[in-house]
């Protein structure tokens, strides 16, 4: 089996600059014709994330949770996007059984960080999270072809 079939399966995964693809194909070839084999095998228990699946689920829809940054493996920033949401949780709970308005300096700084949370980090997050993802497939699969020399 040559190189390009593997690619057609694997290459949504990969980063889109091309190099990835070329260095993938240059180690590929260097292997035993038994190596190749032993490396398709493995190829498919690997457990690749779908660059598609984490943008639409992960970042789009659930993104302002952290949910993208989950699925990518990235937990710290994950964590940390989930615990923004719980100050303006409490906040608005708080101001809502005291009676605050939403003119109070508390539910202004809430906001402010909600909105941060929601818009700003998301749009990083659509950007960054899918190239974070597609490197990490990258180096599994190379890490294959490594392994096997």
């Amino acid at each position: 089996m040559d190189f390009n079939t593997v690619l057609m399966c694997i290459g949504d995964k990969l980063p889109r600059d091309g190099v990835a693809s070329i260095t993938l194909k240059d180690k590929f070839e260097k292997l035993s014709e038994e190596s190749q084999k032993n490396a398709i095998t493995q190829l498919s228990v690997l457990n690749l994330k779908s660059p598609a699946l984490v943008f639409w689920v992960g970042t789009f829809l659930l993104g302002g949770f952290g949910v993208g940054r989950f699925m990518i493996g990235d937990m710290i920033l994950g964590f940390v996007r989930l615990g923004l949401n719980l100050p303006f949780i409490m906040t608005m709970v708080i101001a809502t059984a005291s009676g605050i308005s939403e003119d109070h300096i508390l539910t202004q700084v809430s906001g402010l960080s909600m909105f941060a949370n929601w818009t700003v980090w998301w749009i990083v997050d659509m950007f960054l999270v899918g190239k974070k993802l597609r490197k990490k497939n990258y180096e599994k699969i190379s890490a294959v072809f490594d392994n096997l020399k």
